[in-house]
C-alpha cells in the first residue's frame, strides 16, 4: 500500500536551492515483520537496551511501519574529514585527561557521530554496527521535533496555542482534564500526566511495543472514558523518556494538519533537508503513526539541526517560525530549576534544552543519550546516536557537554590540537 501525497509545491522544490528537488512524500506501508532477529531477539525483549545497538535499526522487523524510499542523492564521505578520536579532553566522572574517542566508547556508549559546519559533514564516526545508511529509531528523541512541528502549526494558523486540547480533537472533547490543557501548555513540555506503572504498560501494548493482551489500537485506547481526567505535575527537569502524552500531541497534529503524522513531518521539515536515505515511521497495528516511531540516519537526523541553524539565519524561515527560535536561545532571567550534569542556567524549552554557559546553544536529549547539539554562533551540529545502559543520569549529561565541546575543538583546530 502507498499513501498517494500531491507533489509538493514548486516553491518548496526552489526554496532548497539548485540541489534536487524536495522529495514526494509518498510512504509506503510495510508490514511487520518476523518479530525475531537471530535465536535471542524477539518482541519480548527487542527494546531492552542491551539489544538497541542492533534492534533499533530494524524496527520494521518487529512493528509495522510507513518507509519513505531514499530519493537516491546520498552524498558520497567527504574528504578531508577531521579525525577526532585522539583528541584531548578531560573526562568529568574522574577528572582525568582522556581522549575524545574514550569518552565517545566507554562514558557516553555512542554507537554514531557526526558533526556539521555550515551545513557540511567535517567529521563522521560510527561503531557497534551502526549503519551509516539505514534509519534507526530515535524513540522517546522524537518528541522535542514533535513540538516543532506543533509550533509550526501555530505559526501558519492551524493550531490556537490558547485553544484547549479537547476542542482540536473532538473525540475527546468530553474529557474534562483536556478542556483544561491548551494546546501551548502541551507543546511546552513542562507539565506531564500522571500515570500508573500499569497504565504505561497498557498504553505500550496498545501501540504495539510490547506483547500483551492488549486489544485496543493508539487512538481507542487515548480516546477511553475518563483517561485523561487525572492529575497534572509539573516536571523539575527534561521529560527525556516517553509517555502517552506525546502521542496525545501526535494526534492533536494530524487532526489540526488533516493529514497523517508522516506526511506532515516529511512536507514540513524533510522537503528542506533533502533526506540522504530512507525514512521510517513505526505505526500501530491500524497503520496509526506512534509519536516515538521515527527512525533517522544519522546523517539525516543532523540535518535537522542544520535546519533549525538555517532558520535562525532567515533561511527557511518561512516554515520555522522566528519565535520559537528566539525562545530556544533566549537568556532566561528566572531562576530555573536545576538540571544536573548541564551547566548552570540550563533548562527546558520546548522539550528542547537551552544550554547554560555559552550563549545560543541548544541541544535535543534522549534517555539513552542520542542527542542532537546546535551552537547557532558557530554553525556547528553534532548528531550523535547512543546507548547507554541507564536514563539520564547526570554523569550522562555531563559527558555529553564535555563531548560537544571537545567535538567542537577536534573539527576547528587546523592541525595542531588544544591541551585540555
Amino acid at each position: 500500500m502507498i499513501r498517494r501525497l500531491p507533489l509538493l509545491p514548486l516553491l518548496l522544490a526552489t526554496a532548497t536551492g539548485a540541489h534536487a528537488a524536495a522529495p514526494v512524500c509518498e510512504f509506503q506501508q510495510v508490514p511487520v515483520g518476523t518479530q525475531q532477529i537471530g535465536h535471542w531477539i524477539d518482541r519480548s525483549n527487542w527494546l531492552a537496551t542491551a539489544n538497541q545497538r542492533l534492534s533499533l535499526q530494524a524496527g520494521e522487523v518487529f512493528m509495522p511501519s510507513w518507509r519513505l524510499p531514499s530519493p537516491g542523492n546520498a552524498a558520497p564521505a567527504p574528504t578531508g574529514q577531521r579525525p577526532v578520536d585522539d583528541f584531548p579532553t578531560i573526562d568529568p566522572l574522574d577528572g582525568r585527561p582522556r581522549s575524545l574517542g574514550f569518552l565517545l566508547d566507554s562514558r557516553v556508549y555512542a554507537d554514531g557521530l557526526v558533526v556539521m559546519r555550515n551545513g557540511r559533514v567535517v567529521a563522521e564516526r560510527y561503531r557497534n554496527g551502526l549503519v551509516p545508511d539505514k534509519p534507526r529509531l530515535l524513540l522517546d528523541a522524537t518528541r522535542p521535533l514533535l513540538n516543532l512541528l506543533g509550533a509550526m502549526g501555530i505559526h501558519q494558523g492551524k493550531l490556537a496555542p490558547d485553544k484547549s486540547v479537547g476542542r482540536v480533537l473532538s473525540t475527546l472533547s468530553a474529557s474534562s482534564g483536556l478542556r483544561k490543557m491548551s494546546i501551548r501548555r502541551l507543546l511546552e513540555s513542562e507539565v506531564r500526566h500522571s500515570w500508573s506503572a500499569e497504565e504505561v504498560d497498557s498504553w505500550r501494548q496498545a501501540a504495539g511495543w510490547t506483547t500483551g493482551p492488549g486489544d485496543e489500537d493508539i487512538r481507542t485506547w487515548l480516546a477511553r472514558p475518563g483517561r485523561w481526567d487525572k492529575p497534572v505535575n509539573e516536571l523539575s527537569g527534561p521529560a527525556f523518556e516517553a509517555s502517552p502524552d506525546d502521542d496525545l500531541l501526535a494526534w492533536v497534529l494530524a487532526e489540526s494538519s488533516a493529514m497523517p503524522l508522516s506526511r506532515l513531518f516529511c512536507e514540513q521539515l524533510l522537503a528542506r533537508t533533502r533526506p540522504e536515505h530512507d525514512v521510517l515511521w513505526l505505526s500501530d497495528p491500524q497503520g496509526t503513526e506512534l509519536a516515538a516511531g521515527l527512525g533517522l540516519s544519522l546523517r539525516d537526523f543532523a540535518k535537522l539541526g542544520q535546519l533549525l541553524v538555517d532558520a535562525r539565519s532567515n533561511r527557511n524561515r518561512g516554515k520555522v517560525p522566528a519565535w520559537f527560535i528566539e525562545t530556544l536561545t533566549a537568556t532566561s532571567g528566572a531562576r530555573s530549576p536545576e538540571i544536573k550534569g548541564l551547566a548552570a542556567g540550563s533548562e527546558q524549552r520546548y522539550g528542547f534544552v537551552h544550554l547554560g554557559g555559552s550563549a545560543n546553544r541548544i541541544a535535543l536529549i534522549g534517555s539513552h543519550g542520542t542527542s542532537l547539539y546546535v551552537d547557532f554562533d558557530r554553525r556547528l551540529v553534532i548528531a550523535l546516536y547512543a546507548t547507554y545502559p541507564k536514563p539520564s543520569t547526570p554523569g550522562l549529561l555531563a559527558t555529553l557537554e564535555q563531548v560537544w565541546k571537545a567535538a567542537e575543538q577536534a573539527t576547528s583546530v587546523p592541525e595542531k590540537r588544544r591541551k585540555p
